[in-house]
């Protein structure tokens, strides 16, 4: 089956045109971007960087799919892959803290520079403790980075976004509480822990079936049966249950794409995208002469339109791709071009962003487009 207008276009009419980056005519008078590429063994130029590092030393490639110009309303997917980076701030913390003192006053002391003061207050624990917890985010260290690649790609259909936050429930009995007052008694106070242990009178005015459901209950404990004041007693102790908060949940987006060739540069510009994306969500093989592996590229994603961000649809956090999954045959059957290439492909990706959401994004920067995260 050789390229060219056939019942193939039926096939992606939900396919929208890109913006072009740097674009050539091609044989059909379709609009290529494939940026000179013709065999598979293209690489980014890349050199060393002072630090130890690979930087990118020439433009980013740029590829995307289909070839049609579009106008300048168009709305479309724009990938953007960077190099993963390390927090290296933390590491100096880690120095930092090793060298601190016993002793050491905070704040400013006679004759030292507001640097100086904060060099040395770091050094306390508490110093330490909040440095520690104003750490760069992986987010914040990928928006910095030079882009590797651009994809431009259709918005691809049953977009959305899934915001989750963590609560679960938890149970505080009266015997957990009596035991948590009294472990606080003894960190801030252990004399007057041992005094009220000594002054405790056996159980007091106590109901008689309430003496034998606390000794149950303890007993069951110390043999490793919790079920025993239930089996004795048929009863319980108050759990006093509550919903609580317990931390923020980690988006994941999952997008479906289908390529359906209609010329030789608009296949090869489908091949290299594929290649780009696996490339780049693969791990590195070559830290430390093999002794360590490093982590795959980044990727950014956004919602456009035209040549701007789009002003409604959700915002997204830099992501790392968890599964590429690729089908050759979303036809059904097994078809190719005359030089191999498949009729039809579909790519689903599942992505996973690098830091949470919380409620500071929305009145800043990104959070403050369309509906936000």
């Amino acid at each position: 089956m050789g390229f060219g207008n056939l019942g193939v276009a039926q096939a992606v009419k939900q396919a929208k045109g890109l913006p072009a980056g740097n674009s050539k005519s091609g044989e059909t008078g379709e609009v290529s971007n494939i940026n000179e590429v013709n065999n598979n063994n293209t690489t980014i130029a890349k050199e060393k960087n002072p630090s130890g590092g690979v930087k990118n030393s020439s433009p980013p490639i740029s590829l995307r799919y289909p070839n049609n110009r579009i106008e300048s309303s168009t709305d479309y997917l724009e990938i953007k892959i960077v190099e993963y980076t390390v927090n290296t701030k933390l590491n100096d913390q880690m120095k930092s803290s090793q060298s601190q003192g016993a002793g050491v006053k905070e704040g400013k002391l006679s004759g030292e520079t507001t640097q100086q003061a904060e060099t040395r207050n770091n050094n306390t624990f508490m110093g330490a403790l909040g440095s520690s917890s104003r750490m760069e985010t992986a987010t914040s260290r990928a928006r910095k980075q030079k882009p590797l690649a651009y994809i431009y790609l259709p918005i691809p259909q049953n977009i959305g976004d899934s915001n989750m936050i963590n609560w679960n429930s938890s149970s505080l009995d009266p015997l957990k509480a009596i035991g948590a007052n009294l472990a606080m008694t003894g960190m801030t106070n252990p004399g007057a822990l041992l005094q009220s242990m000594k002054d405790m009178k056996g159980f007091g005015t106590i109901d008689d079936n309430l003496r034998q459901a606390i000794l149950a209950k303890l007993a069951g404990s110390a043999v490793g049966a919790p079920d025993l004041m239930s089996r004795a007693t048929g009863q319980v102790l108050n759990p006093n249950m509550e919903v609580l908060f317990q931390g923020p949940e980690i988006r994941e987006f999952n997008f479906d794409f289908t390529f359906a060739p209609r010329s030789m540069s608009e296949a090869q510009q489908v091949k290299e995208i594929i290649r780009t994306m696996k490339k780049h969500s693969a791990p590195k093989g070559d830290s430390g002469g093999g002794f360590f592996i490093k982590a795959p590229d980044i990727f950014m994603l956004e919602y456009k339109k035209g040549g701007s961000p789009h002003p409604f649809l959700n915002v997204m956090k830099p992501m790392a791709l968890k599964a590429m999954t690729m089908n050759y045959t979303q036809s059904g059957t097994y078809s190719t071009f005359h030089d191999g290439t498949p009729t039809i492909m579909q790519m689903t990706l599942n992505f996973m962003e690098l830091n949470p959401i919380y409620t500071e994004h929305y009145d800043e920067g990104e959070g403050l487009r369309g509906v936000g995260y």
